[in-house]
């Protein structure tokens, strides 16, 4: 790879990772919701990510995030302060503990899904049909590349 095509992607990364943030932040402030941070907001989506699978323990949440434990922690205990989440204790293992959302992170993870879903539907237009898999493929190889980088997120 030639250095310029290394700085147009280094350009491209830093750039995208910006602007879908900024964008993502000032969507979920419009819709009316300031109480919580985009990083707060990431926790509620992983947890309904893993709640399906019951891997909604705070190791597993963390794991997913790629962030210590501790930083999770800390984040837990502001959405339950502020009533997105809340500790329920397994029925099988009192040392077991899910973390489950309440109808209030319902709300807003509806919200920052909608977001994604239009975000998708305004980017797909823009890449000619026959391009779409060829940019899947890659993008997935980069993804597991990332993986590797950061931890194991499923």
């Amino acid at each position: 790879m030639k250095n310029n095509q290394k700085e147009r992607l280094n350009r491209f990364f830093v750039h995208v990772f910006n602007q879908i943030l900024s964008w993502e932040e000032k969507s979920f402030k419009e819709s009316g919701i300031t109480d919580i941070t985009l990083r707060e907001l990431h926790v509620i989506e992983a947890v309904y990510h893993l709640i399906e699978s019951r891997n909604n323990k705070m190791a597993d949440i963390a794991e997913f995030l790629s962030i210590t434990p501790g930083s999770l922690t800390t984040s837990v205990n502001v959405l339950v302060k502020k009533g997105y989440l809340k500790r329920e204790g397994s029925e099988n293992d009192r040392r077991v503990v899910y973390i489950v959302p309440t109808e209030k992170a319902a709300e807003v993870n509806e919200i920052h899904a909608k977001f994604h879903s239009d975000m998708i539907d305004g980017a797909l237009p823009l890449i000619e049909g026959d391009m779409v898999e060829p940019l899947l493929d890659a993008l997935e190889r980069l993804e597991g590349f990332f993986e590797e980088r950061c931890g194991n997120r499923k």
